[in-house]
């Protein structure tokens, strides 16, 4: 994994569910603009493929910077959640190898690499088919208790509570 910190190994029976919100950016199924990240665990990692949408051209013919951060934030943004604890992205940093051109599959892998008390390191890269290395990020998440994101939905019309209600914490953070 390109330097990086081995993994911590991931804590018995992880999951994750499929989106963090339905309208979420990353990984929203109702957000059409969004890059709409599918990830899954495979063993101690957290893992989706991309090839981004034209839309997300920066430079010529390749991808903008920001819309391969969005996408590796996303997917450490899992890592949390696979390991059980509700948190929030407090630092990220990438490291951009080589422009990601149009049309291009890119596999990102997402690992915890530590954990003191509330924070949580984790680190990802993203890599082409031919696994040659396209980006490498690392970030700090927040551990935060359920009212962080209780307080958001007080101001939520009741029509998009109501269709947030099919997604139940409780099924993922026991």
């Amino acid at each position: 994994m390109d330097g990086a910190a081995a993994p911590v190994p991931m804590p018995e029976g992880a999951r994750i569910p499929p989106y963090h919100l339905p309208w979420c950016f990353g990984c929203g199924p109702e957000n059409a603009e969004g890059l709409r990240l599918e990830a899954r665990i495979e063993g101690d990692l957290v893992v989706a493929d991309i090839q981004f949408a034209p839309w997300f051209q920066g430079g010529p013919g390749v991808v903008h910077g920001g819309a391969v951060a969005a996408f590796f934030d996303d997917l450490m943004g899992f890592v949390p959640v696979a390991h059980l604890v509700p948190a929030v992205t407090a630092h990220l940093e990438v490291d951009y190898r080589r422009p990601i051109p149009l049309g291009t599959t890119v596999r990102g892998e997402a690992w915890l690499t530590e954990r003191d008390g509330r924070k949580l390191w984790a680190a990802s890269v993203g890599r082409d088919g031919s696994g040659e290395p396209l980006v490498e990020c690392r970030a700090l998440y927040l551990a935060v208790n359920a009212e962080h994101f209780v307080k958001a939905l007080d101001d939520m019309p009741a029509a998009q509570r109501e269709r947030l209600a099919r997604f139940s914490p409780d099924e993922y953070y026991p």
